[in-house]
């Protein structure tokens, strides 16, 4: 039972919610006036968030930055980055902070009672008592600065946060969430982007920065959230001698009111390579605004409506538009804000055919209020969404955290936050809503008669990027023109105060202030779960024991070690193409909603195994349903796998272009992943397979077969070849979570035929240089060194404290800190490689010159006799993450494949536990002897490869 008053904070609500096995605490802190939730529930592992609404007034990104700065340093824990220390040494299942359109949030979580005080001390701290206020170098190393170079006198702009949003900018999926946001909500808060325009971000001054943090950031504004387990007296304790020293006042109201309109149509343009073609490269972004956040039964009516019109090649609306050859691809979804929007995009579309998208998409939606919806397709789509609800699998995301991210929505709102947590009511209404046939209605305001709406059109430019960069660089030198002396000097005085204050280590003292965990609270053994190995009817299977609440995991791996090197995008095309095709038995949208009737999900994907120096693909087929629905698993399995119509070559072209439209904006958004599979694929075997399944060569080869229809055929017969050829018994090999019943699995087994042909391993050649760069038009870049031996799976309990120190010391202070780059780090692996990487970074050829200096600094620590207990605790703690059914399911096939064991585990974190200071010679060695024959590879702009030193063997133009 939860006092009336505790430690300040006064109970003025609480509400039993069954629905999520958990009570709901409401406070008010008397003196501050900050208000809290406290949901009492069943969990080991505890959440603490506290959010502020920050409702921004412009495009500078200030709430942006503040989120950034906070978290450099504060009055109680002086360092200059008190966020990378505690990643070092935590053992936090959660840690970061998120600036969204309308409010600010920062979360921590940890099982570990003794770590969770510890982090939210220091946020509490952040939050209200920052060094950024009387620090103006925080505000330059995370949002902006001015740099002058003296020998070539030129001006340019760097910070965290501005190079951040600069490859957000590059993006074409980004580009277009601001415009159709800004168009639908002008005058309004979301007319603008919090995260910060790049060309606005320099135009906020210090002393606004300042300001802005001074009239949101009070407790009166604040509302803290706790989640899980714990001991609230201690907890309410720490946060009130936070809170006690302010004085409760009127809280700030974000004003919100907005204009129902169909707003013109906006043109914008985005960036292409010279390369690529404009044609048929046109996008259309359609929003539909229709009603506000508080109305959950729209929002689940609108998500059933998307994937009933768009969930696949096959639903009406996309068939619609892609068999008349309109576009591509098509997208539909729903977006929160203050108000709930629907969304169609329309990819790689006819720029001369747009009038005739407009009217397929009302002439389909007419035909489908008119003729009236199934409700069978309507209940089947709602039983899926309401299976991953119930579901509630995150990964290794805490539920209290997805809980906090949900629930604000509401607080800042003034409605009750619990409200945006519980479902059961919204789906018994929506499931009436079915019924009493109201969704041809709603479909028909939706879209057809809907006055509040807005389009956007994204026209393809091939010269955004030179002209973006020259009118940039015209800026700075109109800029540095216009700059006297004295402010010249002042610009250099101030990125030396910078520089000073980034390069002076902590003090003993100041090190001391900061509150660690120690050995003695690390669990001694993992808690991962570790498969169990059997065999029944001459099949391989592994067992995977975690409780799963009555949900079945299946995974059925099918050994492709016969297919290889190019022949690899046919078994990339099979993965798409099954669930996308018709079988003997109907069409692919009939199987879809059998699928979605009965089963949390059917699919299929690809997976590349390791074991020693053997590498192979397997064609993976995952499903997972309720207990009570396993029959209908194995029927629909067998349906899938043995009468598949895998034949019309047109629907196999659709899904060529659309994957290889989603490997073109992947190479921009995650430059880093494309290097990072360049790197492998030029020293492993395992890697080069990745790369024609899943990287650059998948992107190449789809290019050159989409251009030729005979290339389509051939295709299209490669895949039914394939497929009749790996549905094998003698080649599958079967991975189960949640039920070891034998009849189930005998049943499973039974369905796959056994044709025990021959087969035999075919090699997959190297396919990349070890010296790569990927010209791309984008304004920031991704820099990735691979170096590999045997040593380092080997010693890879080592390796994992190095990754530790390098990723949160030495590269989060040369890369992030002093380069201005969003992300970095450095990753071992289990197969003998690691991988140094940046991320959005502005001058990646200068981070490849710090990865060579990383076994240099781990020599110094040794040499100086660092202590590493933190970086042991750090390094464990974020391998002991949080393990849903699912996630353990994983775990277990990833073990499979790699050929992993309790035995290989325990080794691992007896290494760990017991690794010494001197112990960073032996890793540094090691990664020098790997870096011998070292690999890398560069993503950016002409500008960022003519800045490397060493010049790459091959330019990619992508």
């Amino acid at each position: 039972m939860v006092k009336k008053e505790i430690h300040g904070f006064i109970s003025t609500r609480s509400r039993v919610l069954p629905e999520l096995h958990a009570t709901l605490y409401e406070f008010s802190h008397e003196k501050s006036g900050a208000e809290l939730i406290y949901l009492d529930r069943e969990d080991e592992n505890k959440t603490f968030a506290i959010g502020f609404a920050t409702p921004p007034e412009n495009n500078t990104g200030v709430f942006h930055i503040i989120e950034h700065s906070v978290l450099c340093g504060s009055e109680k824990y002086p360092l200059n980055d008190p966020f990378a220390e505690l990643l070092k040494g935590s053992l936090n299942t959660f840690l970061n902070a998120a600036t969204y359109p309308d409010r600010t949030v920062y979360p921590v979580s940890s099982r570990c009672e003794k770590d969770f005080l510890n982090l939210t001390d220091v946020y509490m701290d952040a939050v209200f008592h920052p060094n950024m206020l009387s620090n103006p170098s925080i505000f330059k190393q995370e949002g902006w600065r001015y740099e002058y170079d003296e020998e070539t006198d030129t001006l340019s702009c760097n910070g965290v946060v501005y190079n951040e949003m600069k490859g957000v900018y590059s993006s074409p999926d980004e580009l277009g969430n601001y415009y159709i946001s800004s168009s639908l909500f002008s005058n309004t808060l979301y007319e603008y982007d919090s995260g910060g325009k790049p060309s606005d971000i320099p135009s906020l001054s210090y002393k606004e920065f300042c300001d802005t943090y001074k009239k949101y950031y009070h407790p009166s504004n604040a509302k803290i959230f706790l989640d899980g387990r714990m001991d609230l007296d201690k907890v309410l304790a720490l946060l009130d001698s936070h809170l006690c020293r302010f004085e409760r006042r009127d809280p700030t109201v974000v004003e919100y009111k907005s204009e129902k309109k169909i707003s013109p149509a906006v043109t914008v343009s985005y960036e292409i390579s010279e390369n690529e073609s404009e044609e048929g490269k046109a996008r259309v972004i359609l929003g539909y605004v229709f009603s506000d956040i508080f109305d959950k039964e729209g929002q689940l009516a609108s998500a059933i409506l998307s994937d009933l019109l768009c969930g696949s090649n096959a639903a009406p609306l996309k068939k619609a538009i892609l068999d008349r050859g309109l576009a591509k691809d098509v997208a539909m979804y729903t977006q929160k804000s203050k108000e709930n929007v629907l969304i169609i995009e329309v990819r790689d579309a006819d720029e001369t055919k747009l009038d005739e998208i407009d009217s397929i998409i009302k002439e389909t939606v007419s035909k489908m209020v008119a003729d009236g919806i199934s409700k069978n397709m309507l209940h089947s789509t709602l039983n899926a969404i309401e299976f991953r609800i119930r579901e509630k699998d995150y990964g290794a995301l805490p539920m209290g955290v997805i809980y906090a991210s949900s629930l604000y929505d509401y607080w800042i709102y003034g409605e009750k936050p619990e409200e945006a947590l519980l479902v059961d009511e919204t789906i018994i209404s929506v499931r009436k809503m079915i019924d009493e046939g109201r969704f041809e209605a709603f479909l028909r305001s939706l879209i057809l008669e809907n006055n509040h709406c807005a389009k956007v059109i994204m026209l393809p430019d091939k010269t955004l990027s030179q002209r973006s960069e020259e009118e940039e660089k015209l800026k700075l030198k109109t800029k540095l023109a216009s700059m006297t002396k004295a402010e010249i000097e002042r610009v250099k005085e101030e990125n030396q105060a910078l520089n000073i204050w980034q390069n002076t280590p902590p003090t003993e003292e100041e090190e001391a202030t900061l509150p660690s965990l120690n050995l003695d609270d690390i669990p001694k053994e993992s808690s991962r779960p570790f498969a169990k190995s059997t065999e029944l009817d001459g099949v391989k299977i592994q067992l995977c024991p975690v409780k799963t609440n009555g949900i079945v995991y299946i995974s059925m791996l099918f050994d492709a070690s016969d297919v290889a090197n190019e022949e690899l995008i046919d078994l990339s095309m099979l993965s798409c193409a099954l669930m996308n095709f018709p079988t003997e038995k109907r069409d692919a949208l009939s199987l879809q909603n059998d699928v979605k009737s009965n089963l949390g999900s059917l699919f299929a994907s690809l997976v590349v195994g390791s074991k020693g120096n053997v590498a192979k693909p397997y064609l993976k087929i995952g499903a997972k349903s309720l207990t009570s629905k396993t029959d209908d698993m194995i029927r629909l399995i067998k349906e899938l796998l043995l009468d598949s119509k895998i034949e019309n070559s047109e629907e196999m072209k659709k899904l060529a272009l659309q994957m290889r439209s989603t490997f073109e904006d992947a190479i921009i958004s995650s430059g880093d992943s494309f290097a990072q599979s360049r790197t492998s694929a030029s020293m492993s075997e395992e890697g080069a397979i990745s790369e024609y399944l899943l990287g650059y060569e998948a992107y190449r080869l789809l290019t050159d077969i989409c251009k030729n229809d005979e290339k389509i055929s051939l295709l299209t017969k490669n895949v039914n070849r394939l497929l009749e050829k790996l549905i094998d018994r003698s080649r599958m090999t079967l991975l189960v979570t949640g039920l070891d019943e034998e009849k189930f699995l005998r049943d499973l087994i039974s369905v796959i035929p056994e044709k025990n042909i021959p087969y035999e391993k075919k090699a997959t050649a190297l396919c990349a240089q070890k010296n790569e760069f990927l010209l791309l038009p984008t304004k920031v870049g991704y820099a990735v060194m691979r170096g590999q031996n045997e040593m380092v799976s080997e010693k890879l309990g080592l390796m994992r404290v190095a990754r530790s120190i390098l990723s949160y010391e030495y590269l989060w202070n040369t890369v992030r800190v002093q380069s201005g780059a969003y992300g970095t780090g450095f990753t071992p692996r289990k197969s003998g490689a690691f991988t140094f990487y940046s991320y959005r970074d502005p001058s990646p050829a200068r981070s490849l010159e710090f990865y060579e200096g990383a076994s240099d600094y781990l020599r110094a620590l040794a040499e100086e006799g660092e202590d590493i207990e933190k970086f042991i605790i750090g390094a464990i703690g974020e391998y002991d993450t949080l393990i849903t059914p699912r996630v353990a399911a994983r775990i277990c096939e990833n073990d499979y494949l790699s050929d992993f064991n309790k035995e290989d585990e325990i080794k691992i974190r007896q290494e760990m536990l017991n690794m010494k200071t001197e112990d960073l010679l032996t890793v540094a060695d090691i990664i020098d002897k790997a870096l011998e024959n070292k690999a890398v590879a560069t993503v950016g702009s002409e500008e960022h490869l003519n800045a490397l030193k060493d010049a790459p063997k091959r330019v990619i133009k992508i």
